[in-house]
């Protein structure tokens, strides 16, 4: 039996300008590939990514195509990637997974005929059983974590699958299936070796607004340290990667896993980086773990400030308070650690006088800020007051990148002007002197070529904004329907 897992062509963040391996498609294609005739197809990195598609897809005519969906900006390009294998390869079953079709299956599948199944939640053993019972002719509906439509047009769901309690049983990412080495693959903001890793999954903490939280169900589970230390020996070694952002949601959850990370890393000796995200709380504390984590490797901590008034925080049900925060970030810059802030802004009742003392409190600490325009992700809670609200005006996902507003404030109903405004907020905070003097004159190296980086594109749209200068363009990004107007033939 042939399966093809597909990461459909993506549009890259043009901020990034970079793209890495979905950690889950390697993670699923490690534990699939010595069961089945497997292939791999991250669809981004291809020369002509929808082309490309179609042509493996009539070539090697699959019985089975899973196509990976990463977030809620990317479904689109799911759905129609869906509709291309269709019509290439009609025979084959389409399933689909990731975040926004496992919190929303039924409109997923009520959303595009062409997917046969969502695999819901955590992919591996489903994925596994399903591809088993198609092989054998099984009944699939015996399968737990799928749903379906029956032939009726009814939504089926066969039930939770129980979740994976030890992560170390999974074996290493299939990095072997991956060109590690394409152009596109880092994070130039980080350095030329730059990645991506993920050694975690979910989160125990409850933000009404955190997708993550519910796709885990407020689960948390990790692999051991030893493991974190052999993936990033493997990295050093066969794939020569060196400064790394690792994506866990929370680094640091407990204190035993932090402090076997610190523990692995000095005993391996290998040199690497490391960028790490966490909360206010626990780099409280921690704050005796400061100095180690800083001798393993780590530069910077990216902590979910989300905004300076105390209400909003409250009503997220964050659970940290300003003060937490802002002790946090003190004992950050007291151990020489890089602060990444992630903010929101374009919150209903958000005034300009608001978003003025937001700035001016975060630049006391912040290195690097990851300001977000607020967006509510169906499945969860967030996304629900606001649609029964009506505030969401915007259903096009394809929107929902947290840099383009889909929702109105009290203050400002246009959605374009809260754009530019998001815009301005980040000229504003990087084009101060003492940021531009960071860039050439700060002691710590990886700051200074932070700064460079970010000075760089902003220069690259001045140009662009005054004289007309051509932006950054990803050579391999092509819209679908431009593609299906290039082929000269339109989709059955």
């Amino acid at each position: 039996m042939k399966f093809l897992l597909v990461d459909p062509p993506h549009k890259i963040w043009e901020f990034l300008r970079a793209w890495m391996p979905s950690p889950a498609c390697l993670q699923l294609a490690a534990y699939l590939e010595n069961n089945f005739d497997m292939e791999f197809m991250d669809c981004t990195i291809a020369e002509h990514p929808w082309r490309d598609l179609q042509e493996k897809v009539k070539r090697l005519k699959p019985d089975v195509v899973g196509l990976s969906t990463a977030c809620t900006y990317f479904v689109d390009d799911t759905l129609n990637a869906a509709k291309l294998v269709k019509e290439q390869s009609p025979e084959s079953l389409v399933i689909v997974g990731g975040g926004h079709p496992s919190l929303v299956p039924e409109k997923t599948l009520q959303s595009c005929k062409e997917i046969d199944y969502v695999c819901v939640g955590e992919g591996e053993i489903t994925l596994h059983e399903f591809l088993t019972a198609v092989e054998n002719k099984n009944d699939i509906s015996k399968v737990l974590g799928l749903a379906f439509l029956d032939d009726e047009g009814n939504f089926v769901y066969t039930g939770d699958r129980p979740m994976i309690e030890n992560l170390d049983i999974l074996p290493m990412p299939a990095y072997h299936l991956y060109d590690m080495e394409h152009p596109y693959v880092g994070l130039p903001s980080e350095g030329k070796r730059g990645f991506l890793v993920n050694f975690s999954r979910g989160c125990s903490f409850t933000c009404k607004f955190c997708s993550e939280a519910v796709f885990w169900k407020n689960k948390w589970r990790s692999r051991s340290p030893e493991k974190i230390g052999e993936e990033f020996e493997l990295l050093k070694e066969k794939y020569n990667r060196h400064i790394f952002y690792v994506g866990d949601n929370i680094f640091n959850l407990t204190r035993e896993r932090g402090k076997g990370f610190i523990k692995e890393m000095l005993k391996r000796k290998t040199g690497q980086k490391f960028w790490l995200q966490s909360r206010a709380d626990l780099i409280i504390r921690d704050e005796d773990l400061m100095e180690g984590f800083k001798e393993a490797g780590v530069y910077q901590f990216m902590v979910g400030i989300e905004h300076s008034k105390q209400n909003i925080l409250d009503d997220f049900n964050k659970g940290t308070t300003i003060d937490i925060n802002t002790r946090a970030m003190q004992i950050l810059k007291k151990h020489g650690l890089m602060i990444m802030a992630t903010i929101m802004m374009g919150l209903w009742d958000e005034t300009e006088k608001d978003r003025t003392r937001m700035m001016r409190y975060l630049r006391k600490y912040v290195d690097h800020l990851g300001l977000n325009i607020v967006t509510p992700y169906p499945g969860t809670q967030f996304y629900e007051e606001m649609d029964r609200l009506g505030r969401i005006k915007v259903k096009d996902f394809s929107k929902f990148d947290q840099i383009q507003a889909v929702m109105p404030t009290a203050e400002e109903p246009d959605l374009d002007k809260i754009t530019d405004e998001h815009i301005a907020q980040m000229r504003k905070y990087y084009w101060q002197t003492k940021e531009f003097f960071k860039a050439f004159f700060s002691t710590n190296k990886i700051l200074r070529h932070h700064h460079k980086h970010f000075l760089k594109i902003g220069i690259t749209a001045f140009k662009h904004e005054v004289f007309g200068a051509p932006m950054w363009q990803q050579e391999t990004y092509q819209k679908f329907e431009d593609y299906i107007k290039e082929r000269g033939y339109s989709l059955n």
